[in-house]
């Protein structure tokens, strides 16, 4: 439906949506020249019908097969007006407020993303966090 690429050509950005009639729109994020077993992470702004803003944080991480890609919902996606930021190493404090990470946690959508958002949490210092990743269902 939409993609866009980082400069580099480093990291894809692929909406997708289901049918006409469902609202619904995915993304996949796929990085290439991802070496390391250290998560990195996007950024994702969209705006929503209603006018307000979300953003997503979006972790990546290289698994046994490929680039490394993760794949999340964007609940109430307007296809105009988004922005992704391409993917930077996670660092101790790289986690941003608890609701912006709560609602990135939920979006996961295969077990990739949740293995990403589990070494995203055993790199950050910010217990409360920590406990909002692992109270988010998997």
């Amino acid at each position: 439906m939409l993609e866009a690429s980082s400069p580099d050509g480093s990291a894809r950005f692929l909406v997708r949506g289901q049918d006409g009639s469902d609202p619904e729109r995915n993304l996949e994020l796929v990085a290439h020249g991802v070496e390391d077993a250290t998560p990195l992470m996007a950024a994702v702004s969209y705006a929503q019908p209603a006018g307000s803003e979300r953003m997503l944080l979006v972790p990546v991480l290289q698994g046994c097969f490929g680039p490394a890609a993760s794949y999340v919902r964007l609940p109430c996606f307007a296809e105009e007006g988004w922005t992704a930021a391409e993917p930077v190493s996670v660092g101790l404090d790289s986690v941003r407020d608890a609701a912006t990470v709560r609602h990135s946690v939920r979006a996961s959508l295969n077990e990739t993303t949740r293995d990403a958002w589990r070494e995203v949490r055993a790199l950050i210092s910010d217990v409360g966090l920590c406990h909002v990743i692992d109270e988010e269902p998997r």
